[in-house]
């Protein structure tokens, strides 16, 4: 029987930590806002755990419903958020409050509204939403362009073509030739294919180029600008400074509220009843996990940060302009850890440096191996490809090849045109016949 029992509770201790273990490892991994967001809620979870605000003046700020005031005024500044920032529908509504519609046309253009996507696109042809309604097609016809009047430009839209047109024909003054190329010879245009858009319209090459670039200020999905996303806002784990002309890294512990203990309920845990007992004595190990769990974070970032700064002192002093190579394994091996913890650690985490802010990924590179025992990091390739392309005649961009040519004899780097063209790609740079301006 005791040996049962002994197994038992053998059991019992591998799954919790087991369980610990996977959420040691989901702690590691969160973003400072994820963090930060999960130290709230587990105050609702377990009451011995409080929350110190260490720019409040050594008050405690309560999320669970013990502090209701806070509780309160929590809740009014989310309905003053929301009653700020509504739908992209509740956006054209409002700006219908001024016009005079009968009431076939106010249940039309409601219809309508209700089949504009997040994009500001109607979702389906007015025949199919008039059918699908029970109302006339020729009624519905007359209502969409007054959704089509509404802001911002481009609402309403059938598809791309006809959203570029919209919004090209608010311009002041007016863009003809470009509404005719798009009118008459969207696909073409579509196509870049410059020289026989040239023939068909009599527009010169130069023309069509700035045609193209006053329709790539437009917005292509004119309904992602009101209502559907707010600003992401950044926030930095890790701060880099410079001191005595060498990086020293600082952890931002005033991005996070203190885990405090409530000691109010910790009596309990000598309470007669044995269940009372059993739950205090729980959430005092939840506690004692959390608070040891946020102190491992916080010192595997900084050994991690470290580390990456040791190799790459050149480029955080200002003295380098290029990263050096740099693998995630490297990093594990010299912390004697799992690749996988570096992974987590530098997973949504953020360094404010004295050359502005990255993600902690930005500091990792593959290597390029050269012709001798050289080797190079394919970051710095892709800045040196960059910088070449961004100094390049406009009218005589560098193929790929020249970018290849340019990289052996400027810097001795060697790399094949087909690694320059999977670069390029990856940085989202066009090939140098959609680069050449006329």
């Amino acid at each position: 029987m005791k040996m049962n029992v002994g197994l038992f509770q053998e059991q019992s201790l591998k799954l919790n930590m087991t369980q610990e273990l996977k959420q040691a490892i989901t702690l590691l991994q969160y973003s400072a806002a994820d963090l930060s967001a999960y130290l709230q809620e587990i105050t609702l979870e377990n009451p011995l755990i409080e929350l110190r605000y260490k720019n409040s003046s050594n008050v405690l700020y309560h999320t669970s419903p013990r502090n209701k005031n806070a509780n309160h005024a929590f809740e009014d500044e989310i309905d003053r958020l929301s009653a700020r920032s509504g739908t992209l529908r509740d956006h054209l509504r409002e700006q219908l409050v001024g016009y005079k519609l009968t009431k076939k046309e106010a249940k039309g253009i409601a219809i309508l509204l209700e089949c504009v996507d997040r994009n500001g696109y109607l979702l389906d042809s007015v025949a199919d939403i008039a059918e699908s309604a029970g109302l006339e097609e020729d009624m519905l016809q007359k209502c969409l362009p007054i959704i089509q009047s509404l802001e911002p430009a481009g609402i309403g839209a059938r598809n791309l073509q006809e959203c570029i047109l919209l919004q090209l024909r608010r311009l002041s003054p007016r863009n003809e030739p470009a509404e005719r190329v798009i009118s008459d010879y969207f696909t073409l245009f579509a196509e870049k294919s410059w020289k026989q858009l040239s023939l068909k319209t009599g527009l010169s090459l130069q023309e069509i180029q700035l045609i193209q670039d006053d329709i790539k200020a437009l917005k292509p999905r004119p309904g992602l600008a009101v209502g559907y996303s707010s600003p992401a806002y950044v926030i930095p784990d890790l701060v880099i400074s410079l001191i005595d002309g060498e990086p020293a890294i600082s952890y931002q512990d005033g991005l996070y509220p203190e885990v405090v203990l409530n000691k109010r309920y910790v009596p309990l845990g000598q309470a007669p009843d044995e269940h009372v007992r059993a739950y205090i004595g729980g959430k005092l190990q939840h506690f004692k996990w959390i608070s040891k769990s946020l102190q491992q974070r916080k010192e595997t970032m900084l050994k991690v940060m470290r580390e990456i700064a040791v190799i790459q002192r050149e480029y955080l002093c200002g003295t380098s302009a290029l990263l050096k190579p740099l693998t995630m394994r490297e990093i594990a091996d010299r912390l004697s850890v799992h690749e996988s913890t570096i992974s987590r650690t530098v997973k949504d985490k953020y360094i404010q440096t004295p050359h502005g802010m990255y993600e902690m990924k930005f500091f990792f590179s593959n290597k390029l191996q050269q012709g001798s025992d050289e080797i190079v990091a394919s970051s710095a390739v892709k800045t040196l490809m960059t910088k070449l392309i961004n100094s390049e005649d406009e009218k005589k961009p560098f193929s790929d090849q020249a970018i290849a040519n340019a990289l052996k004899v400027d810097c001795h780097i060697e790399i094949s045109r087909r690694t320059v063209a999977k670069y390029r790609e990856q940085l989202k740079i066009p090939a140098s016949s959609a680069r050449k301006r006329y």
